[in-house]
């Protein structure tokens, strides 16, 4: 039996294995490089022989069959409903060798993480509001088309000067949607790094919302929320860029007590992460910030 597991797992992995770069895909992409790895896909930087351009080619996994191609042909109509300058164009959609592929627009830029490490880039309290505001710009916009990202984790957000994009929509739904069967999002690790603490949920906290499927089993729903407690988790990343832990202090204190901000954003930050009344849209969460930012512009 181990025998047999072994070979299953080999075969997979076989199947999955990353294209060659200069691999010419579809007669048409040249790829350049291996920009990351899922669960179900793979994505490449490519040249497009054709128009000359640098696009960004995913590559649904064989080993995950029919359902890997699912998420990659959803993906595709979710690019092709939302249309933004800050979100990935869809440029084409095939299928060659079993394989199936979508090619969108490169967006470059720097993550988070790279301007607060290797950049050494500190985020107060108000380039903090900033820089959310910005992001929400777009946020509210996927969620105003009727969807939610699900995903807005540090590397799925680009900076690029004085603007930001919005990628890797794989994961997307429609506002009200149950996820698939089976599948359960790990939330673990949002605002893991060298200087991030884990937020706590004290026990009397609001659950969020949720949902039973006919047999029984609970399923997180498609709300803006959810992105909007990920939101949460990026300004607290921000934010620690300006936290300097005390020498030899062992004791783990919540961000609350670590980070200095003004009671007014510790509060909207709460109901970001539903330690408190949740925001019941982002309109709500959008019309708080906005007047954090005048108050922070008055002073």
């Amino acid at each position: 039996m181990r025998f047999f597991s072994f070979l299953s797992s080999f075969l997979s992995a076989w199947r999955d294995y990353p294209a060659e770069i200069n691999t010419v895909l579809g007669d048409r992409y040249v790829n350049l490089q291996l920009l990351g790895e899922g669960s179900y896909g793979m994505t490449y930087k490519c040249l497009d022989q054709k128009s000359g351009a640098v696009v960004a080619l995913k590559q649904s996994r064989p080993s995950k069959g029919e359902y890997a191609e699912h998420l990659l042909r959803r993906e595709k109509n979710i690019l092709q409903a939302l249309g933004h300058p800050q979100i990935p164009e869809l440029l084409d959609f095939f299928v060659e060798d079993k394989h199936t592929y979508l090619v969108m627009t490169y967006l470059e830029g720097d993550t988070l993480e790279d301007l607060i490490f290797e950049q050494g880039c500190i985020y107060d309290e108000a380039s903090c509001i900033e820089m959310t505001l910005k992001l929400l710009d777009v946020v509210q916009y996927i969620h105003k088309k009727g969807y939610v990202h699900l995903d807005l984790r540090i590397p799925n957000v680009l900076f690029q000067e004085e603007r930001l994009s919005v990628i890797d929509f794989g994961l997307a739904r429609q506002i009200g949607e149950e996820p698939p069967l089976g599948y359960q999002r790990n939330r673990k690790g949002l605002i893991t790094s060298k200087k991030m603490r884990k937020t706590r949920r004290p026990e009397t906290a609001k659950p969020p919302k949720s949902a039973r499927s006919a047999n029984g089993a609970q399923f997180k729903l498609a709300e803006e929320q959810s992105d909007l407690a990920d939101i949460g988790h990026f300004m607290l990343f921000m934010l620690y860029s300006t936290y300097e832990s005390e020498d030899g202090a062992d004791t783990e204190r919540s961000w609350q007590e670590e980070l200095s901000i003004s009671s007014e954003l510790q509060e909207v930050i709460e109901r970001l992460l539903e330690l408190k009344e949740p925001y019941s849209s982002t309109d709500e969460f959008y019309h708080d910030l906005h007047v954090l930012k005048q108050n922070h512009s008055s002073k």
